[in-house]
């Protein structure tokens, strides 16, 4: 037996796929569960939906989860940290090609965020408040995720390869746990275009999970990874749950969720055992 998530209210079409997969609906809190015996290729039911579709596995035991590492920009906020310093600056079409061509994976990340460094050096790091006060918002659920994932004694955690200050900040709004992000010299408050430490890559992020799992005395597969860019790639290979949030092509091929259309909110329906 197999069982979709299809994470929607929408009763006609849940009963419309149900049908279609000689399946069973069963409704829950927020979403549809469709039990079938029925073989089928979900990606094909996901490019002929608007509402997102998931693999809920039965042989996964979900409430195991220990803790959550999501990626920040673009997954935990809706804006590219960077970008938005080097829009203050004039300089964002540079900056957010070589960005965008990161996430892809056609650059390799720690040459592409050095370049942008020295791109940016001799900003004045006082726009930083500005830019996170004014520019960054969070990706819709992410507080609802959060406050769910640490009312169940879940730990979390943020790691992004973009700027710490951000991080940080993020971080304190939101309540989260922990934090790992690229810390830049500031020098008479401008940005020398020098990196403090290893550039967290996805061989970092990685890495990073394997610190907090040795933390909490947790195992990789009671982790949740959460991103939308190949510098996730190689944190989604460990995690138990592997999530895909709006995300680039080349990483939903390493992710066991994906979240296309709804918001971060969805992943709670994985845990509703109710």
């Amino acid at each position: 037996m197999k069982t979709l998530i299809f994470h929607s209210l929408e009763t006609s079409s849940a009963k419309k796929l149900a049908l279609d997969l000689s399946g069973e609906v069963e409704l829950r809190k927020n979403h549809y569960r469709i039990h079938t015996k029925k073989d089928f290729d979900i990606e094909n039911y996901r490019l002929s939906s608007d509402i997102d579709l998931n693999i809920f596995d039965n042989n996964f035991d979900y409430q195991n989860i220990g803790l959550m590492v999501s990626d920040m920009d673009s997954t935990l906020i809706t804006v590219e940290t960077i970008d938005e310093v080097a829009k203050e600056v004039g300089l964002k079409d540079e900056i957010s090609l070589i960005t965008e061509e990161a996430m892809q994976g056609q650059l390799d990340f720690t040459d592409s965020f050095k370049k942008r460094l020295s791109i940016l050096k001799g900003t004045n790091n006082s726009i930083f408040e500005s830019v996170y006060r004014n520019k960054v918002k969070l990706s819709p659920g992410a507080e609802e995720l959060i406050n769910y994932f640490k009312s169940n004694q879940i730990k979390t955690a943020v790691v992004s390869g973009g700027l710490k200050f951000f991080a940080e900040k993020l971080q304190t709004q939101l309540g989260i746990e922990n934090c790992r992000a690229n810390d830049v010299e500031i020098i008479n408050q401008s940005m020398t275009g020098n990196i403090i430490g290893n550039v967290i890559d996805a061989k970092e992020k990685a890495k990073y999970i394997g610190e907090l799992c040795d933390q909490y005395k947790l195992k990789e597969n009671q982790v949740i990874a959460i991103g939308d860019g190949a510098n996730d790639i190689e944190m989604m290979k460990i995690a138990g749950l592997s999530v895909a949030y709006q995300a680039k092509p080349l990483l939903k091929q390493y992710c066991n969720i994906q979240i296309n259309f709804g918001n971060l909110r969805s992943l709670i329906d994985f845990f509703d055992v109710t």
